[in-house]
């Protein structure tokens, strides 16, 4: 029996239905796309978030100021939150300045809690990178520098409509990490031992800081001889002193990096 094999050809009508199904089909994952995108943006829209930055303390006049950091994706027109000093010797003075400040915000603070607003409604408007909404400033009942941690609590942010903002609260400050900058020997004064301290450590195989982020004077994310330079250049030609929170008050470093500074005892 002879079996003839039929080729069935394809036929133009068969290529164009396979063409409208894959732009068909590409629509719909366009679509879903665009859908989840929206989606995702309504979940993540009015959002505030705040953190407490690194304090620096002014021996000379006993107090400390920190910034308040914050991000926002929604404009901003009033704003509330508790200080939390753990410390039974920290006491809340007052808060000033940031982007509140220089829109002509109204800033007062009482016990624990800082507070602003604006009388012609002036916004804030959104930050997508952390700025500085106030600074604020502490003191101690004893007068030495304050030891605690600084935490933020109970944030109340309003929009223009006077809703409240959804907020986030980043972490608690710890004192334990001040120090001060160029000061590599950790003996509480910046000058030619610390550049001495550091090179016998680079070259020589001396001993390594308790501090390293006070050994790194022109605050590049690293211990090298381009430290030592600046901080020869700073002492003896004029250079720029070292990069805050600077030789003289303590302070933590607001610099990303690998470097950590596990004990500087006499900022405390």
């Amino acid at each position: 029996m002879n079996i003839r094999r039929v080729t069935v050809g394809k036929t133009p009508g068969d290529r164009y239905n396979r063409g409208m199904r894959r732009r068909i089909l590409t629509l719909l994952l366009f679509m879903i796309t665009i859908l989840v995108s929206t989606d995702r943006a309504v979940a993540q829209s009015g959002e505030v978030m705040i953190e407490p930055g690194p304090l620096v303390w002014d021996s000379a006049s006993g107090t400390g100021v920190f910034p308040v950091f914050f991000t926002n994706d929604v404009a901003i027109v009033g704003f509330q939150f508790d200080v939390i000093l753990d410390s039974p010797t920290g006491v809340l003075d007052e808060a000033c300045c940031g982007v509140a400040g220089s829109l002509g915000y109204d800033i007062g603070s009482g016990s624990t809690t800082i507070l602003g607003f604006s009388i012609t409604l002036t916004p804030i408007p959104p930050v997508p990178t952390p700025q500085t909404l106030v600074e604020v400033t502490i003191s101690t009942t004893d007068g030495l520098p304050y030891d605690g941690t600084i935490c933020l609590e109970a944030p109340v942010f309003s929009d223009l409509n006077a809703n409240a903002i959804p907020t986030t609260i980043g972490p608690c400050w710890d004192g334990g990490s001040q120090f001060r900058r160029g000061d590599c020997n950790t003996d509480q004064t910046f000058n030619l031992a610390d550049v001495i301290f550091q090179l016998a450590f680079l070259f020589t195989a001396g001993p390594a800081s308790s501090c390293q982020d006070a050994c790194d004077t022109n605050d590049d994310g690293s211990e090298n001889l381009g430290d030592a330079v600046y901080s020869l250049a700073a002492l003896f030609s004029g250079g720029p002193s070292p990069v805050a929170p600077g030789p003289v008050n303590c302070g933590m470093d607001a610099s990303v990096d690998s470097l950590d500074c596990e004990s500087y005892f006499n900022c405390n």
